[in-house]
């Protein structure tokens, strides 16, 4: 699915402030950045290397690319996405150097996100939780069917929303997602005010569930180990932490 590259909004809506819990102690293949491009202008995105098939390197590989290049609007993004691409599918034919992505994209109010494969990003609102990507709404990924790297041609899927003050904005991995529902997120995020209270949550939330040997509360089933990675942005925040 191909998105038309909007105009930026003229609006001097802040970025909010990001934070990210970052657990690769698993497979070692988790990677993610977070990028303040101007005051308006930021990009988050978590990316999950295919475990057995180069997935460390195509995931720290797509995050140099990233954290690195100039991007001002979305079609520098999805250039740049096709650009990594193509080269991991020139290492990999396919078969290896492959991670999945979830990438947001602030331009002033308006929020893109871009997804190749089954890492979820949630938009939590007062409480309420509004999926951005498929993996978020519930849709089962089977294996590697889509990545960075699996395809010649890139297969991305595309969401955007309006941003309002005091939007959450949660990126997230495997090692996240199954253990914890979104519903349990939007919990955790409500009882914290900023985005390092809510990592510090995530981090002792994450732990007690290995403890006691629990899932996800909407699942019942039991702790799932994997590299486990959240990133989450307060939208309407100080840009600064309290000193």
């Amino acid at each position: 699915m191909d998105m038309q590259s909007p105009l930026p909004p003229h609006s001097d809506f802040p970025n909010g402030r990001a934070a990210a819990y970052h657990d690769n102690s698993c497979h070692g293949e988790d990677a993610f950045l977070t990028r303040e491009l101007a005051h308006h202008l930021a990009l988050d995105a978590v990316l999950d290397g295919a475990t057995g098939r180069g997935g460390w390197e195509a995931s720290s590989y797509a995050a140099e690319i990233l954290g690195t290049a100039d991007i001002a609007g979305v079609d520098d993004l999805t250039t740049l996405l096709d650009q990594i691409n193509r080269e991991l599918f020139r290492r990999g034919r396919g078969r290896y150097f492959l991670t999945t992505i979830a990438a947001a994209l602030k331009i002033g109010q308006e929020l893109y996100v871009l997804s190749v494969g089954d890492s979820p990003v949630l938009l939590i609102r007062g409480g309420d939780v509004v999926p951005l990507t498929p993996a978020a709404k519930g849709q089962t990924f089977l294996g590697v069917a889509n990545a960075l790297g699996r395809h010649e041609k890139l297969s991305y899927k595309t969401a955007s929303v309006s941003l309002q003050a005091q939007d959450r904005v949660v990126l997230v991995t495997d090692g996240i997602i199954e253990n914890v529902a979104p519903s349990e997120l939007a919990m955790l995020l409500a009882h914290a005010s900023c985005p390092e209270e809510a990592v510090s949550a995530v981090r002792q939330l994450l732990g007690a569930k290995q403890r006691e040997n629990k899932g996800r509360v909407d699942e019942r089933g039991s702790f799932r180990r994997d590299d486990a990675t959240a990133l989450m942005r307060y939208v309407g925040l100080s840009d600064r932490p309290e000193p």
